[in-house]
């Protein structure tokens, strides 16, 4: 079947990212940024975001309107605002700058929005594997954001951090339920460091008013491996909550029992290890209801797996690429 090109993205897009509503976030490496809405074949709105190059461009929750982060090589997250500007004719909409967050010049790796029943947050993964959570202090006033927590992507604090080099890094938070979701949130890193590179699953305690790792997604005997990229099932009824891990040429989906054992841990198996690329799988994505997962990766091609009534995840199908076809 012929192919027809809908949009050709500029050569220095970086990342590009989908809104619920159809609008489409282009992060450039010239620290631009721009917002393509269909279908129109240009973009209604481009920006410079930041002085270095954005690695990284989310949109918030749509209750919260127009709202997108960009994150940039240089340490710095940036949020914007979509208002109604009446300074020409015709009234058109232009983007504001609503806050500006730089702690210190580490890249941001990955950022991802989550609203949970305490509020809108956002968590970062920085280059030096820390970890790093903003909550506002209201949602009516986002101009207001504050540090609520940051710690090392490691199991126990003692074993130390040390120099270590972050290439990419992947956030997803657990789906929400009526809106709004648990503060808990999976993380996964590639790094030079083993300690560091598992994917592991992290929760907010009301208790004791911490962040706490309730899973770290491996099996005991594995030795950790760099993840590419981590994606939360959106659950529809299960009983049981799904985590799609793409590490290498691979993809582990895992199968987590909540709520909490009495040592505070999840109950963690291992539902498949999908191994169909023929290279390196680079991103992956659930369909709505969490039951059918698109993977791809630097062969070029989509593939499409299914869960069966026994349990067994099998390849459906594949899109490949025009190279391939």
């Amino acid at each position: 079947m012929p192919t027809s090109t809908m949009v050709e993205l500029p050569p220095a897009a970086v990342h590009t990212c989908w809104s619920s509503l159809g609008r489409l976030a282009v992060a450039l490496s010239s620290g631009t940024l721009q917002v393509w809405d269909a279908p129109h074949a240009h973009p209604s709105a481009s920006w410079t975001a930041h002085s270095a190059p954005v690695r990284k461009a989310v949109w918030a929750p749509s209750e919260f309107g127009s709202l997108l982060a960009s994150a940039s090589t240089d340490g710095s997250v940036a949020l914007w605002e979509e208002y109604l500007s009446s300074d020409h004719h015709p009234v058109s909409t232009q983007w504001r700058l609503v806050c500006h967050l730089q702690d210190q010049q580490t890249p941001i790796l990955d950022l991802a929005f989550g609203n949970c029943l305490s509020g809108l947050k956002f968590v970062t993964a920085g280059a030096d594997g820390y970890i790093k959570v903003y909550e506002t202090a209201s949602t009516l006033e986002l101009k207001k954001w504050q540090l609520q927590a940051e710690f090392p992507n490691v199991v126990n604090l003692k074993e130390g951090t040390g120099q270590i080099t972050c290439s990419c890094a992947s956030i997803s938070w657990r789906p929400p339920v009526d809106s709004v979701q648990r503060p808990v949130f999976a993380l996964g890193y590639s790094t030079s460091s083993q300690q560091f590179s598992t994917a592991k699953v992290w929760e907010f305690t009301e208790a004791y008013q911490r962040w706490q790792m309730i899973a770290e997604l491996r099996e005991s005997h594995e030795k950790p491996e760099p993840v590419h990229h981590i994606s939360w099932a959106p659950n529809v009824g299960r009983p049981f909550e799904l985590i799609a891990v793409a590490s290498g040429k691979s993809v582990s989906i895992w199968r987590l029992e909540f709520p909490l054992d009495s040592q505070g841990r999840l109950v963690v198996t291992r539902s498949a290890c999908l191994t169909d690329h023929n290279g390196e799988v680079s991103h992956m994505d659930w369909d709505m209801t969490g039951m059918t997962l698109a993977t791809s990766g630097s062969d070029g091609n989509v593939r499409l797996y299914q869960s069966n009534f026994s349990g067994e995840w099998k390849l459906q199908g594949i899109v490949r690429s025009t190279k391939d076809s």
